[in-house]
């Protein structure tokens, strides 16, 4: 699908923040968290008394921003719900398609990331909890356009490119990281951060699916070096990351995290919505604008048995 790339880009991110909580000094860790407040009531964000809610589990929303200055600046590229189990230390990941069409309060029917630019996080997770029937109160902002950043962070990622990859990514990098070094050759090479995007954002010799599994091999390569990096510099890894996020968690719900991120087992279950169960259609509607249109009541039953293992597990299969 078109928006898969984002989606996984910020399902790689949103990991990068939660291994964060292993280890360190979480005094220094968290002293770079950018906190915002949102409305906590229910008639704000959206929550009625017909949402389904189970104790001990809680729905975080995760927005992915790209702010290069093009004209998706200040749009969610990635919307996403992590569903943490307090009791049994699951977590499960929902991606929403961006080009959704759903009712966005005060703008009519629209995209599901336009919700981001009118109303920021607020109004973006009022949208989701109207339309597929959530509880989320929290939120995170991670901007993509930092991937250079956090890829630097680690000491930079190694990848395996095809010469026509390597030509495209040179492409890439004159446009918009012009001091960066140019790759040379091809095959089993070590990337820096701009070289990475460079080679995450191709797309024009294939696919927009192939461009996702590219940025899929960023984000694993990115995963690889965390867990092989000494756990004392765990602390200036997360400074410099916490420093380009955005969330409504302070600092007590981020320590409330830190068991089930301390447990060794980080295995997240991952779905997207819709999939072939919402039989989405995708293409340009009446008003000229390209949507992903399904049943968002379909939707989601679904997105409640993914969370909550209620309903027929059969329809709720991770990706």
């Amino acid at each position: 699908m078109r928006t898969k790339n984002k989606v996984l880009l910020g399902f790689g991110i949103i990991m990068i923040f939660l291994i964060g909580f292993i280890g360190g000094s979480a005094y220094y860790v968290l002293g770079g968290l950018n906190t915002t407040k949102i409305a906590s009531d229910d008639e704000s964000l959206g929550i009625t008394k017909d949402t389904n809610t189970k104790d001990g589990i809680e729905n975080i929303a995760l927005f992915g921003v790209d702010d290069r200055g093009n004209t998706d600046k200040g749009r969610s590229d990635a919307t996403m719900i992590l569903s943490v189990n307090q009791d049994t230390g699951a977590l499960k990941m929902v991606s929403l398609l961006r080009d959704s069409k759903v009712a966005v309060d005060g703008h009519g029917n629209t995209k599901l990331n336009h919700a981001y630019a009118y109303g920021g996080p607020e109004l973006a997770i009022k949208t989701i909890n109207q339309n597929f029937n959530t509880d989320i109160k929290e939120y995170v902002t991670v901007n993509f356009g930092q991937l250079a950043d956090i890829t630097d962070a680690v000491g930079g990622v190694n990848l395996s490119l095809t010469p026509a990859e390597v030509t495209s990514a040179n492409s890439n990098l004159r446009m918009d990281a012009p001091d960066s070094p140019l790759l040379s050759g091809s095959g089993e090479m070590l990337l820096n951060g701009d070289q990475a995007v460079a080679f995450a954002r191709i797309r024009k010799i294939d696919s927009d699916n192939a461009r996702a599994d590219r940025q899929q091999q960023v984000l694993k390569a990115i995963f690889q070096k965390i867990q092989t990096m000494p756990k004392t510099d765990y602390p200036r890894f997360i400074k410099e990351f916490l420093s380009i996020a955005e969330t409504s968690l302070n600092y007590s719900d981020l320590f409330g995290l830190s068991p089930i991120m301390l447990n060794g087992n980080l295995a997240i279950e991952q779905y997207q919505v819709p999939d072939e169960n919402e039989a989405p259609w995708g293409g340009t509607d009446t008003d000229g604008v390209w949507y992903w249109k399904y049943d968002l009541n379909a939707a989601a039953n679904r997105i409640h048995t993914i969370i909550y293992g209620a309903g027929d597990a059969s329809t709720a299969t991770p990706n």
